[in-house]
């Protein structure tokens, strides 16, 4: 059965570094987004995003999408499916308003995995260390909770504290193992 992993929690928390693990040790593609915004220099075509046109981006079937200044961006139904050609089980990184809707559209196929910290402090450290910029990191943490995870989706979380990355990776290896028994 397809089965797409929702990969959301706060800034810092390793969403990423965990969806790239579950892609080179288990060989779970993630789901490519959209976006109307220009590529950049290191960024590759149908891998980083679907680029698109404002027209282009109109004619898709997204679960969610928002803006941000005059750029589109979102996730798709098509993006989805494509993903689900080259596996049963993919991932896919959103924030956490996006994982409503993707529960609402096809519950019985997502696996939620919220992602956090034990602390602020932790998570403003780890945002140091990637260049973030101290101001921004500050109002990224200032005005959310450690976790900001809604009530309504409380029940549908499985919720993984990424303090340690061995027993990070311990846990993934278990869930995986679950979702491809």
């Amino acid at each position: 059965m397809r089965k797409l992993i929702l990969i959301a929690g706060p800034s810092g928390a390793g969403k990423t570094t965990i969806s790239e693990y579950l892609l080179e040790k288990f060989c779970i593609p993630r789901v490519v987004t959209h976006t109307t915004r220009p590529k950049r220099p290191e960024e590759i075509v149908n891998q980083s995003y679907h680029f698109e046109t404002n027209t282009s981006f109109e004619k898709l079937h997204f679960f969610e999408h928002t803006r941000y200044g005059s750029y589109q961006y979102g996730s798709s139904r098509e993006a989805l499916d494509k993903a689900w050609e080259k596996s049963e089980l993919v991932s896919l990184i959103v924030d956490i308003s996006g994982v409503e809707a993707y529960i609402n559209a096809i519950r019985g196929q997502v696996y939620f995995l919220y992602v956090t910290a034990s602390t602020k402090k932790e998570l403003q450290q780890r945002l140091l260390r990637r260049g973030d910029n101290l101001a921004k990191i500050k109002e990224r943490l200032s005005g959310s909770e450690l976790n900001p995870l809604p009530q309504n989706l409380q029940k549908d979380a499985h919720i993984l504290v990424n303090d340690n990355w061995i027993e990070t990776e311990r846990r993934l290896t278990a869930i995986i193992r679950h979702l491809q028994g």
